[in-house]
Formats: structure tokens, sequence, C-alpha cells
């Protein structure tokens, strides 16, 4: 079996991948049997869910179909007694923090009862994932170690977007050769969480990407204008409105359930009871670095997919805010430099990295909730794993040569 998946590659290693894939995936497949056991599929109401943060999406929907205002959406204390009419716990902190285009997403949902809307949800947006995944280049193993991934469990569990966002950022980046307008495209959809495309424009403008520049620019702005158009502009001013209270709110809220599955050093520091100027200032500084050393990975030519694993662990040290159930994604990055490693050999104690960022959600949310916010200087160590593999290969060909002619499972623009 370890030979069929890893024709090439020593035992040792392979094996230790397939165990460790194969665990997650018993506990993947334990815990969502034991989020299913807890749903009345018979019920259109949401009683006490486990799937907390669909609670969201679903009710935000049911409250759209009833006759509802987009607008009404960002009043925290509206939409929170709407929930409670369906069943949602008195207790708990559900606002729905996304633009106003984001609601038609979701909107279909309401033709459907809770927990059949919440199976839906998170398969169909799995699938998407995972087909991109393919496009990719990923190996059915590796798609599988990706989908079964704490950081995925945890979205499943969550019920979030976490695989619709990834597979927005991967399919966009690696439609970029071959398909600018539509990565721009892609990349207009995305906007959803806006900050997970921080340094989307980054890479674009390292490679002259001017179409995917463009394509992005209207696809938003028409995002946008539709949005205004069906809804009015009073459901964007509503928006702006709620995203200044919550942060306000957020920056007060120590010790507060959210943070305890925060990923970024912005919400790391808050964690660690750092004042909120110093924290702010501390991120703008990795932020910019950041940008930086991407923007000159993706100046060089450089392996592709070192580069997308850059460019996706740069995007969780980037943001100021990111959770566990974002981070799909960086899984994606640990598959994709492991490939490497168990062809060429790892960097010294670069496999004990690799497995710390696959597993920092398992652990984290404990030390999160200790005070002890792991999950930055994981993502850092990687980074800096990833920068020093591209620096030795600074001399392969750039993507825009090589993409249809790579060796190993080329990826395919959509």
């Amino acid at each position: 079996m370890i030979k069929a998946l890893f024709p090439t590659l020593k035992a040792p290693p392979a094996l230790f991948c397939t165990l460790l894939v194969l665990s997650l995936a018993i506990y993947f497949v334990a815990d969502m049997s034991l989020i299913y056991g807890k749903l009345d599929f018979f019920s259109r109401d949401i009683g006490q869910s486990p799937a907390s943060d669909f609670i969201v999406f679903y009710s935000s929907a049911r409250y759209l179909c009833g006759g509802g205002e987009v607008a009404a959406l960002y009043d925290p204390a509206t939409l929170k007694a709407f929930q409670v009419s369906l069943g949602a716990h008195q207790a708990g902190f559900h606002t729905f923090n996304y633009p106003p285009p984001y609601a038609s997403l979701t909107a279909p949902l309401c033709t459907l009862p809770y927990a059949t809307a919440l199976v839906v949800w998170q398969w169909t947006t799995l699938a998407v994932f995972a087909y991109v995944l393919h496009r990719a280049g990923l190996t059915p193993f590796e798609i599988l170690a990706v989908c079964v991934a704490p950081a995925s469990n945890d979205n499943m569990a969550a019920g979030q977007n976490g695989f619709l966002t990834s597979a927005l950022l991967i399919a966009g980046m690696i439609s970029l050769a071959r398909r600018p307008t539509m990565a721009g495209a892609l990349f207009g959809l995305l906007t959803m969480k806006p900050h997970l495309g921080i340094l989307v424009p980054i890479a674009c403008l390292a490679e002259r990407r001017w179409r995917t520049i463009v394509a992005a620019t209207l696809a938003t702005l028409t995002l946008a204008g539709a949005s205004v158009l069906f809804t009015g502009i009073e459901a964007w001013s509503a928006y702006f409105e709620f995203l200044t209270w919550f942060e306000a709110m957020a920056q007060v809220q120590h010790g507060a359930p959210f943070l305890a599955i925060a990923t970024t050093p912005y919400m790391a520091l808050q964690i660690a009871d750092f004042e909120m100027p110093l924290g702010l200032s501390i991120q703008v500084a990795i932020t910019l670095c950041v940008c930086g050393m991407v923007y000159f990975a993706y100046r060089r030519d450089g392996d592709p997919d070192l580069k997308l694993a850059f460019l996706l662990v740069g995007t969780s040290l980037a943001t100021p805010y990111g959770f566990f159930y974002d981070l799909p994604f960086v899984a994606v990055a640990v598959v994709l430099v492991a490939r490497h490693g168990l062809r060429d050999g790892f960097l010294p104690f670069e496999g004990l990295c690799l497995l710390a960022a696959f597993v920092t959600p398992i652990i984290a949310r404990s030390l999160n909730e200790a005070g002890i916010p792991i999950a930055p200087a994981v993502h850092l160590v990687f980074f800096l794993y990833i920068a020093v593999r591209l620096r030795r290969q600074s001399g392969a060909p750039a993507i825009s040569q090589i993409v249809g002619a790579r060796k190993l499972s080329p990826p395919r623009p959509l």
C-alpha cells in the first residue's frame, strides 16, 4: 500500500504520513457522526445545534426569505432575537459579519430544514474545495490529507465557509497564468472575506497580472453595485456601521470565547494582553514584511508549488483576523511542501515544523485559553522554511514557463 501511494519514497516517512492521515480520517468520521447524531432532521428549527457558526448563515437566509431587510442583519439584537425565535440558545454571539452580497449566496438555504441545510452546506463546499485541489494537481491521497486535516475538521464542525474561501483563493492563484480574467472574477468573489485575499494584489503586481487586477476590480464593483440595486445603499451603510461597532467590541473582549480559536499575530497579542495600539503596530509591521517577501518571491523564478504555499502561509500571518476554520489553505501549504520534502529530503527539523502546522488546531485552542497562543509562531517558522526552499530553488523556471509541462500533476486552471 505504501509503495502504491508513494512509489519513489522511502517507507518510514511515507508510512508515518499514511498513518497520520488515516488516523485523522477516522477522527473526522467520528466527529461528524457525533454532530449529526445531535441534529433533528425533521424540524425546521435550529435547536441546540453543535454547528454554532452555521446558525448565522441559516438564520440570515430565513430572515431574508421571510421578508426581512438586509440592513437589519447588521443589528446584532434583531438577528439574535430572530435566531432565538428559531430555537437557538439565548446565549452565544452569532452576528452576520459579511458584506451584503454574501447574503444572496446563503439565501437558498432557507428552503431546507436546518439539519438538511447544514449537511448540504458542509458537503457541497467540501466538494468544491476538493475539486479545486484536484485541479491544482494534488493526488487523491493528498486531497484526502487536506480534507481531514484538523483545520478542515474545525470548519466542518462549525459549519463555516473556510472551504469556500480557501477554494476561491487557490483557484484564483492557479488560474493566473492561463485564465487571468477568471482568476480576477474568483478574487472578486473572495471579497466575502476580503482580509483573506490580502496578498493576492501583491502577487498580481509582482507578476504584472494587469488583466487579473482589472477583472478583480470589476467583479468587486459589480457585486457591490448589484447589491445596492437590489438591497439599497442602506445595507452597505449598516454594514460599515456594524464593522465599526464590531472592531470596538473585539478590542475589549479579553478572554472572549472567539479568541480561543484565533490564529493571527494581532489576535494572539490580544490573548497575551498587549495594549491594542502596540498590538496593531506589531501586526502592521508583520504584514508589511510578509507583503515584501511575497512580492519578491513572485518577482523571481521559482517552484510554483512553493510560491503558492508561501502565499498561503503568509496570508495567515498578514491578516489581522483569522480563525482555525479559515485555515484549510494552510493544510494545502503543508501538503505542497511535504511533497518536496518526501521526494528530495527535509531541511533540519522541517518535518517537525510541517507536523506542527498541520495539527496546531488540535492543541492550540487549549493553549489560547491558557494565554499561550502558538499558532502565529508556528506559521512564522513554516513561512521562513518555505523562504529558505525558495531561495535554494531561485533558478527554477517561472510558473508562466512551466504550466502544462510539470512532471508532478500540473495545476490546471479552472
